[in-house]
């Protein structure tokens, strides 16, 4: 659909009415973004945005339609939830999230290339002690542990529910480092930690680990690396279902022990069942 038939379809309603849109961007020339920005700036009730695969032009020769953008976005001033994916955002994301009028409840920034500082800049902004849904997969934060993600982790402690962190190459190490910032997050309902390179050791220790978080339902767990191959960040190739139903069973053993039958454990890649504690009669 060219750009000036949507923003002829947009000028045919009553944008003070939208609370909710999601883009899905094929525009690149800085024209069309322009265009899409006077009309973005209207949705004055809008309450959450979500930007797929946007062409964020922080190059000398977009700045001015960069500019105009974050200006509109400024003007969203019950903006509470912001989903931003695909994007390239390296060391950028300061310019998005600073010019918002109001902290932000629910923030989505998957693959979008952040770098350390980007995650040091959200640990540090007023968002952060706001945060109720915090989701960053796809991103490379390795460099993050030790560091920011801890520090972003301990700012949204007191109103976190649900963190997603999969795809995110930790391994046992980061999450070990972590671990002591997610035991605060007490609100916490639900965590994605799927396609990360960790260990059978460093999962039962993570499970330990977070039984004692009375609200967390639900865990997105990685296949332990010694039940398949990661290459470049993901799992990949097929899964040793031997291994991994001997840690799927040690799992089931320490979720009996804490009393959590309540807690669900599952995983990405297809399984008959998901790891759900039962009960003997």
């Amino acid at each position: 659909m060219p750009c000036d038939f949507l923003v002829g379809i947009l000028k045919m309603l009553d944008l003070a009415f939208v609370q909710e849109l999601e883009v899905f961007d094929w525009f690149r020339a800085l024209s069309e973004q322009s265009l899409f920005a006077t009309q973005l700036g209207k949705f004055c009730n809008l309450h959450s945005l979500k930007l797929a695969y946007y062409h964020w032009a922080f190059t000398p020769e977009g700045e001015q339609s960069s500019s105009y953008l974050l200006s509109q976005l400024s003007k969203l001033v019950h903006l509470r939830k912001l989903y931003l994916s695909y994007s390239h955002l390296s060391g950028h994301l300061h310019q998005v999230l600073s010019c918002l009028q109001t902290p932000l409840q629910t923030l989505q920034i998957h693959s979008c290339t952040l770098l350390v500082t980007d995650v040091t800049y959200l640990s540090q902004s007023p968002h952060a002690p706001h945060l109720k849904k915090l989701d960053l997969s796809g991103n490379n934060l390795a460099n993050t542990v030790p560091g920011p993600l801890e520090v972003l982790l301990g700012e949204a402690a007191g109103t976190l529910q649900h963190l997603g962190l999969n795809h995110c190459r930790l391994k046992d190490g980061h999450l070990h480092t972590l671990l002591p910032a997610l035991g605060h997050c007490s609100r916490l309902r639900s965590l994605g930690l799927a396609d990360n390179p960790v260990s059978r050791a460093g999962l039962l220790s993570l499970l330990e680990h977070t039984a004692g978080l009375l609200e967390l339902k639900r865990v997105l767990y990685p296949i332990p690396v010694e039940c398949c191959t990661y290459l470049h960040g993901l799992s990949w190739g097929p899964v040793h279902q031997g291994k991994l139903g001997q840690v799927q069973a040690e799992m089931q053993k320490l979720l009996r022990a804490a009393q959590r039958a309540d807690m669900q454990w599952s995983r990405l890649l297809p399984s008959p069942l998901p790891l759900r504690l039962v009960w003997p009669e």
